[in-house]
């Protein structure tokens, strides 16, 4: 499932939602600074884990995923 992008679960191919590209490779996509991993517990506080790359659109900035933990 993603939740940022439309993705096509037959294929590991992206459509950012807001200017349609399509991304097919590593190429079609940003690199932005590290995030941190956030949990919100239900009485709205929240945890922070490690940092992870935030993937972003080449095309128009729109974030579309992080990065995997190694």
């Amino acid at each position: 499932m993603c939740p940022l992008a439309v993705c096509d679960s037959m294929t590991d191919t992206l459509h950012c939602p807001d200017c349609e590209t399509e991304i097919e490779s590593a190429d079609n996509l940003e690199t932005s600074s590290d995030v941190p991993e956030v949990e919100v517990e239900e009485d709205g506080s929240f945890s922070l884990f490690e940092n992870r790359d935030l993937f972003l659109c080449k095309s128009c900035k729109r974030p579309l995923g992080v990065g995997r933990s190694k």
